[in-house]
C-alpha cells in the first residue's frame, strides 16, 4: 500500500475513535485506538450498543416505563427513538471507544494517557474511563460543553420547524391550503375505490417519467399495478426535495410542477391539521427535563463502568427536539394523507424508518391494510428491523400502544431475508411473503437484452479500453472513506485495470474527486449511469456495503468486499462473495479475483450453491407478484391489519 493511502485509511479510523498518546514507563509514544478492535471487538461492540438502546425502553421514568410514558395519540414513542440513537450511532462509537480502551489499556499497561487531536467521544469519556483504571489523564483540547451542544440542537430543530412552514408555500396540489379529504384525481368529495396510496421518499424519485416507473425500488411494482387499474395509485411524496448532500436551504420553497404526479405530503396537511404535533412541540423542553430526570435513565448512562452522562443527555436533547418533535408532526402529515385519499391499501418502501414507522401507526389507526416493499439488503446489525417479543406485541399497561408498527404484510427479495425478520426480526410468518425483487428482475432483463457492442460501449465510456479489465465501485463515499485511498493506490499499481466509480444516488460525484486526484485510470460516474451494462463490462465489482454485490452475483460478476465485518459479512462467510478485513491493503485480494482463475472457479461454485440456498435470483415475474399481493389486500375481504392468514410466509 502507497503511503498516502495508508495514511487517508488511518485517518478515518482515527477520527472514530482518536489516537493517544500513552507513556507505560518506557517514554511516550502514540497508539490509534481502532487498532486495538479485531472483528469479534466490533461485532460485540454493535451488540452491546443494541442492548443499551434496546433497554431503554423498560427504564422507568415517572414511574412508568419509557415505551409508556411518553406517547402520541396513544402510541409510544419509542418506535422513534430507538431509530434516532441507531442512526446515530454515537452509542455504537461510545461502546467501541470504551472496549478498544480497555483492550489498549490491557494490552499497554499505561500510566499516563492523553488525547492526540481531537475526537469527542474519547475527550468526555476518557478522563472517566483513567478515573476508573487508575490511570493518570492529560486534556488535551477543550471541548464544547454539553449545554452549548443542545442549544445548538434547539437552533437546530428551530430551522426545521420552519422550513416545514415554508415547505407549505410550494405550489402543488392544495397548495398551502391542504387537500380536502377525498379530493383526489380531481373528484372533490369522493374516493377512487380500490385507490392504493404509495408513499414516495422525494429525493430519490426520479421526476420526468412515466408515472409509477421511475423509482427502482417501488416503481416496477406501481407500473404492474396500474397495467391492470390505471389511475388507482396516488402518489404522496414524503421528504424533502434533495438528497442530504445536494440540499440547500431554499430547497422547501420549490413549486412541486415538476412532480406533478406526486402530491407533496404537506399539500394535505394544512397547519390547523398540525395541531396535535404542535403541541409536541410546545412541551418539548417539559418531556426533554422528564426525561433526563429518570434516575434509571441517569443509571443507565454508566457504560463499562464510566458515566457518560454528557453524552448521553446530547443523545436524549436529539431525540426530544429533533427526532420526537420531526416524528409527531410526520404522523400529522400522513395521517391527513389518509383522510384525503382514503385508500384501499397503503404501500411504500423504507417501511421501518420514520416516514415508513410513521405512515404505518396511521395507517393502522384507521383499519387501512399496509405494504412495505423490501429496498434493499437487510443486514443483521440493522437495528430497525431488529425487535425484542415484547416490541411486536401491545403494552400490557397501555393497549392502545399495539405494539411495532409493522406493515400488515412486507414483500421481501428471498428466504434470507425472511429467516431473519421471523428470527432476529418478530414477524410472523403471516406479515412476510417472498415474492421476489422487481429491482433485480429489471437489471436481470436489462442485461441479457445487451448486444456485444453495448458492452463494449459501456465499457469504453468508463474508461477501459480494450485488453483493460474494468473494476466497478459501487458504495457510499462515507463508508468507504476508510478503504477508498488503499484502493485507488492499489489500481494506480494496474496498469491494465481501470476503475470506475458509480455515485450513489444519495450523493454527488464531486465527494470522490479528491481521492481520485491524479490517478490517470480511475474515472467517477454520475449516478444515472446505467448499471446493466457496466456489471456486464466488469472483471470483478468492489464494494463495502452495497447491494449490488448481490446483483453481480446473479450475472455471474464476482465481487470483492472491503472493511469487514460489516452488513455483508454473512453472505461473504457463505460464499456467495470475497472479501477483506477492515485495515487489510485491497490490492492483493484485488489480483487474485482479478487474475487468479483457480480462485475464481472456486467463488463461481460457491456462488451458485449460496444462490440456491437462499433463494436469490430473477425469474421476471417479482412484478407482478408484489401487485398481486398488494392488490389482494385491497380487495373486499382482503387480509389487513388483523386479519393476515392468506400471506403465510408463502413465496409467491
Amino acid at each position: 500500500m502507497a503511503v498516502g493511502a495508508g495514511r487517508r485509511m488511518r485517518q478515518t479510523a482515527d477520527e472514530a475513535l482518536g489516537v493517544l498518546t500513552i507513556d507505560s514507563g518506557t517514554g511516550p509514544r502514540r497508539v490509534r485506538l481502532a487498532d486495538y478492535l479485531d472483528e469479534t471487538a466490533e461485532e460485540e461492540s454493535a451488540a452491546d450498543a443494541h442492548v443499551w438502546i434496546k433497554n431503554l425502553r423498560h427504564l422507568l421514568v415517572d414511574g412508568q416505563p419509557l415505551r409508556r410514558r411518553f406517547q402520541y395519540r396513544g402510541d409510544s414513542l419509542w418506535w422513534f427513538t430507538e431509530l434516532y440513537l441507531h442512526k446515530q450511532q454515537v452509542v455504537l462509537h461510545l461502546h467501541r471507544t470504551l472496549r478498544a480502551l480497555e483492550r489498549m489499556t490491557a494490552a499497554e499497561r499505561p500510566v499516563v494517557m492523553q488525547p492526540a487531536g481531537h475526537a469527542r467521544l474519547l475527550d468526555i469519556a476518557g478522563p472517566r474511563f483513567a478515573a476508573v483504571h487508575n490511570v493518570r489523564w492529560r486534556a488535551g483540547g477543550r471541548t464544547v460543553p454539553v449545554g452549548l451542544r443542545i442549544l445548538g440542537l434547539e437552533i437546530r430543530a428551530r430551522a426545521l420547524r420552519l422550513a416545514s412552514r415554508a415547505s407549505r408555500l410550494r405550489r402543488g396540489p392544495g397548495g398551502g391550503s391542504g387537500v380536502a379529504a377525498g379530493d383526489v384525481a380531481g373528484t372533490p368529495g369522493v374516493a377512487a375505490a380500490g385507490a392504493v396510496a404509495a408513499f414516495v421518499h422525494n429525493a430519490f424519485w426520479r421526476r420526468g417519467g412515466a408515472s409509477g416507473g421511475a423509482e427502482s425500488y417501488i416503481g416496477p411494482v406501481l407500473e404492474a399495478i396500474e397495467a391492470r387499474d390505471p389511475g388507482t395509485v396516488r402518489y404522496v411524496g414524503v421528504g424533502p426535495a434533495a438528497n442530504f448532500r445536494a440540499r440547500r436551504w431554499w430547497h422547501p420553497l420549490r413549486s412541486a410542477d415538476e412532480a406533478a404526479s406526486v402530491t407533496p405530503v404537506e399539500a394535505f396537511a394544512a397547519l390547523a391539521a398540525l395541531r396535535g404535533s404542535d403541541d409536541v412541540w410546545r412541551q418539548r423542553r417539559g418531556l426533554l427535563r422528564a426525561l433526563t430526570g429518570s434516575a434509571d435513565v441517569r443509571k443507565h448512562a454508566v457504560i463499562r463502568q464510566c458515566d457518560c452522562w454528557d453524552i448521553v443527555r446530547e443523545q436524549l436533547a436529539g431525540v426530544v427536539l429533533l427526532q420526537w418533535t420531526w416524528s409527531a408532526r410526520a404522523m400529522d402529515e400522513a395521517g391527513a394523507a389518509l383522510d384525503a385519499i382514503r385508500p384501499a391499501v397503503a404501500l411504500t418502501y423504507a417501511e421501518a424508518g420514520g416516514w415508513g414507522r410513521a405512515v404505518m401507526l396511521e395507517c393502522r389507526r384507521r383499519g387501512i391494510p399496509s405494504v412495505g416493499l423490501q429496498h434493499g439488503f437487510i443486514h443483521r446489525h440493522w437495528l430497525n428491523y431488529r425487535h425484542e417479543l415484547d416490541e411486536m406485541q401491545p403494552d400490557p399497561g397501555h393497549p392502545a400502544d399495539e405494539g411495532f408498527p409493522r406493515p400488515s404484510l412486507t414483500l421481501l427479495f428471498d428466504d434470507f431475508t425472511r429467516q431473519h425478520l421471523e428470527t432476529q426480526g418478530g414477524f410472523p410468518a403471516g406479515a412476510l411473503a417472498v415474492t421476489g425483487s422487481p429491482r433485480l428482475d429489471d437489471l436481470d432483463g436489462a442485461a441479457r437484452r445487451l448486444s456485444p457492442d453495448d458492452i463494449a460501449a459501456a465499457k469504453a465510456a468508463a474508461g477501459a479500453g480494450e485488453g483493460t479489465h474494468l473494476v466497478l465501485l459501487v458504495t457510499k463515499y462515507r463508508e468507504a472513506t476508510g478503504v477508498l485511498g488503499g484502493l485507488i493506490a492499489a489500481v494506480r499499481d494496474m496498469p491494465d485495470v481501470q476503475l470506475a466509480i458509480k455515485t450513489h444516488p444519495a450523493e454527488t460525484p464531486d465527494v470522490y474527486a479528491a481521492a481520485a486526484a491524479g490517478a490517470a485510470n480511475v474515472r467517477i460516474l454520475p449516478a444515472q449511469a446505467p448499471l446493466a451494462p457496466l456489471l456486464r463490462a466488469s472483471r470483478a465489482v468492489v464494494t463495502v456495503n452495497s447491494t449490488v454485490a448481490i446483483d453481480a452475483a446473479v450475472l455471474g460478476v464476482p465481487s470483492l468486499v472491503l472493511g469487514l465485518p460489516n452488513n455483508l459479512s454473512p453472505l461473504v462467510d457463505a460464499g456467495l462473495m470475497s472479501g477483506l478485513p477492515a485495515g487489510e491493503a485491497p490490492g492483493p485480494g484485488l489480483r487474485r479475483i482479478l487474475y487468479d482463475e483457480g480462485f475464481r472457479i472456486q467463488l463461481e461454485a460457491r456462488r451458485s450453491a449460496c444462490l440456491i440456498r437462499f433463494g436469490i435470483g430473477s425469474d421476471g415475474r417479482a412484478a407482478r407478484r408484489s401487485a398481486d399481493a398488494v392488490l389482494g389486500l385491497a380487495a373486499p375481504g382482503g387480509a389487513g391489519p388483523s386479519a393476515q392468514a392468506p400471506h403465510k410466509g408463502t413465496t409467491f
